[in-house]
């Protein structure tokens, strides 16, 4: 599905973010930048700025991370966000088009969200 698209993954978590790689090889991912925050990510935007998908930690008192999800939905990007906090979709509406995933994030789910997202019809 990926089909050799890049993938940018926002995550302080080493462990979730290899989690989350391993399952993106499943669907022939082209390249997966993982970067540990916003800044890092930036730092990285020359390797994924033509992105096919992100995949971004957000959390309330993460403002930057909330920041960098709308600046790659303003650029067509994308975009499932990554959480911890259950009530977050409450908090910030205007992320109400963006999927989110509630850690910790079963391969399964975030197949079935990808799948959603970039459906066979958006490729």
């Amino acid at each position: 599905m990926l089909s050799g698209r890049t993938v940018l993954i926002v995550e302080a978590q080493y462990l979730i973010a290899m989690d989350l790689q391993n399952t993106l090889d499943d669907l022939a991912a082209g390249k997966v930048i993982i970067a540990q925050d916003p800044v890092h990510a930036r730092e990285l935007a020359p390797d994924w700025s033509v992105c096919g998908l992100a995949i971004i930690e957000v959390e309330r008192e993460l403002p930057e991370h909330i920041a960098l999800i709308g600046e790659l939905l303003r650029e067509g990007i994308p975009v499932i966000g990554l959480t911890a906090d259950s009530e977050l979709e409450k908090h910030l509406n205007w992320l109400s088009g963006t999927p989110i995933l509630l850690k910790p994030a079963p391969s399964e789910r975030m197949l079935a969200l990808i799948s959603d997202l970039l459906g066979p019809q958006k490729e």
